[in-house]
């Protein structure tokens, strides 16, 4: 199931429509602006971004995704957020350890 998860957002089509649905509009907002800034859909964007994670991700940031899981009732949404959390971070809440390109 976590694999099925991963797999939708790191497709461009999937990616998109995960964003849509589950973010806030200001995480929507972010990251439509930032797509449009580098030429590509947001739903391409996602994708880029979450399998940057995934092929660089230390244990620090597996650890706090399988913590969000196991403490949400719905643990697939939680895995999803906490993966755009990371993808794309509120530049103003201040530094953060994100691991995106």
């Amino acid at each position: 199931m976590f694999g099925d998860i991963l797999k939708e957002l790191t497709n461009e089509t999937t990616a998109g429509e995960i964003l849509a649905v589950i973010s806030s509009p200001e995480m929507v907002a972010r990251v439509r602006h930032d797509a449009l800034a580098e030429g590509v859909t947001a739903g391409a964007f996602v994708a880029a971004r979450v399998r940057h994670i995934l092929d660089h991700a230390g244990e620090e940031t597996w650890l706090d995704l399988l913590g969000r899981m196991s403490g949400s009732p719905r643990p697939g949404v939680a895995a999803l957020e906490a993966m755009l959390d990371q993808a794309f971070p509120d530049e103003a809440a201040g530094p953060c350890c994100s691991h995106a390109p």
